[in-house]
């Protein structure tokens, strides 16, 4: 009896190092997937502030529109505008955040296409080729994505009679 008992212990203490190596690894494996859903889930959970934010921001850019008055307040709107939409292009384009964010966007973008219109058309100045220049991001962005003005879209009023304005600017001084 008694060596059946030293080959029961000997087959244990071999087995000890293999048993801790085994819970070992599954507490590993266990902390590894925790991890990782938790960091998948943080990730989400920042994708969809930035969508968020974006979406605010733009928004709040277009409810500017009500209270433009001025020449100087649609060119302001306009470059806020198209600053906006350049800088989620630019991040997007480089691949700082999921293009899933900015496709999103995608009217936002559209409807920044309207404003280069009107700044071509209203302003006077060949401004496709400095929106080119100063937005390069959102003009590279729109040709990526086929981004076209949704005719649904409308500019705000005062945009629309901007040559008006102008001339009652240019009457009052």
């Amino acid at each position: 009896m008694p060596n059946s008992n030293k080959w029961r212990m000997a087959v244990d203490l071999s087995t000890l190092p293999v048993i801790i190596s085994s819970i070992t690894a599954t507490i590993f494996a266990i902390t590894l997937i925790i991890t990782w859903k938790n960091i998948k889930e943080n990730t989400r959970a920042t994708h969809s502030q930035l969508l968020r934010s974006f979406h605010e921001d733009l928004l709040n850019r277009l409810n500017k529109n009500t209270i433009l008055k001025t020449t100087e307040d649609c060119q302001r709107y306009a470059n806020d505008y198209l600053n906006t939409v350049d800088e989620i292009a630019y991040l997007e384009l480089n691949r700082k955040i999921p293009s899933h964010i900015a496709t999103y966007l995608k009217r936002f973008f559209a409807y920044g296409l309207m404003i280069v219109d009107w700044y071509n058309e209203m302003v006077g100045e060949d401004f496709r080729e400095t929106a080119k220049k100063n937005w390069p991001n959102y003009i590279e962005y729109c040709k990526k994505y086929d981004i076209v003005s949704n005719p649904d879209d409308k500019l705000p009023k005062v945009m629309l009679d901007y040559n008006k304005l102008r001339e009652n600017e240019s009457q009052s001084k």
